[in-house]
């Protein structure tokens, strides 16, 4: 009868045991006995901490949730990842919002900045202004904004500017494998080529789509430049010889890396016409099919420059051309010169660099 009393009650809406009502729990206490209502009482304490437990930890994992979805989303995760030392930096060159972040939580140093398939030319503003803000601390000497296909004129014209502040450390600047910029990126370039204040030393721009009157303007602006190195491999100067040439008349270039060009003997005639006149010193042909007729031009003429590095790599060699080779190296013996690649086996190659040291001795 009690039982039914109470099952009665709760139907009639007067108490609601499992809501912990206080005068239903004692009504339960007093139908049912001491005995009974003590662990009832304590499973519902249990069950209610248990539900208070798991919502708390739902409540936090949507904290924790949102508050990672901000750091991607800004690009402070990989990059926070980064300088705790449990992501490498390079993992960061897809992100352009990972990078500035880090530029500007990073107290130490970032010396290269490589940001590949993620810039467009808004992002390049707002790489310069992370590099105006921050660059005091980060000190970036390299900027690789190699393949890059949303990237225009606009942007390098950007990246300039800044390289040209007072403030900015950089020394190196790769728009290589952009092939969508062809002749407007020497013109985006000319101002910082044409000024001697640049602190920028080396530029690559391979694989841009530039052509000879490309090369004739690169000629011109480099006159007055303090750009030492120049890579302009990967790009078709095939008859671009005599306007190659005009590039050595640089007063300050070093080096000239033209791999991978379609040179023929001919370009190598008009190109190496300049060399003895040139401060040149390091030259790299690899990839250029000339063969040993390009070869016989280029000697005479390297043994009257200032060449000490020669990349000859797969420019169609044979073993005869060593003699040529031998003679030029014995009247002016310079420390590096590239071979593979072309028809020569490892034990010729090897016997001809045992000869050189030999002749030196």
């Amino acid at each position: 009868l009690t039982s039914f009393a109470l099952v009665a009650a709760s139907a009639d809406g007067q108490c609601d045991a499992s809501g912990g009502d206080p005068t239903c729990l004692a009504a339960v206490a007093a139908g049912v006995g001491a005995p009974v209502a003590a662990p009832l009482a304590e499973e519902f304490a249990t069950s209610v901490g248990v539900s208070r437990l798991v919502a708390a930890l739902a409540v936090g994992a949507l904290l924790c949730g949102a508050l990672v979805f901000k750091l991607a989303l800004d690009g402070s995760l990989l990059a926070r990842l980064a300088i705790w030392g449990l992501l490498p930096e390079a993992y960061l060159s897809g992100s352009l919002r990972a990078m500035v972040a880090l530029l500007r939580m990073k107290e130490q140093p970032t010396p290269v900045v490589v940001l590949r398939n993620c810039v467009t030319d808004a992002g390049v503003a707002e790489l310069v202004e992370a590099l105006r803000a921050f660059g005091g601390k980060a000190k970036v000497e390299t900027v690789e904004l190699q393949q890059n296909p949303q990237l225009s004129a606009v942007g390098v014209q950007a990246l300039a500017a800044a390289a040209l502040h007072e403030s900015s450390s950089l020394r190196e600047i790769d728009l290589s494998h952009n092939p969508q910029l062809r002749s407007s990126v020497v013109a985006a370039l000319q101002p910082l080529l044409r000024k001697k204040e640049s602190k920028v030393k080396t530029l690559r721009l391979r694989e841009c789509g530039l052509v000879e009157g490309d090369v004739e303007s690169l000629a011109e602006d480099l006159v007055g430049s303090s750009v030492r190195t120049l890579d302009l491999s990967q790009n078709d100067f095939n008859s671009c010889g005599e306007a190659l040439a005009g590039i050595l008349k640089a007063p300050a270039l070093e080096e000239l890396r033209l791999a991978h060009c379609g040179l023929y003997p001919e370009d190598l005639r008009d190109l190496v016409e300049e060399l003895p006149r040139s401060g040149l010193l390091s030259l790299q042909l690899a990839g250029n099919r000339f063969g040993s007729r390009g070869l016989q031009y280029l000697v005479p003429k390297l043994i009257k420059s200032k060449v000490d590095e020669l990349g000859l790599e797969g420019v169609g060699l044979d073993k005869e051309d060593l003699e040529l080779l031998s003679a030029a190296w014995v009247r002016r013996p310079f420390s590096r010169l590239g071979l593979l690649g072309n028809r020569l086996t490892a034990e010729e190659c090897a016997a001809f660099a045992k000869a050189l040291t030999s002749l030196h001795d």
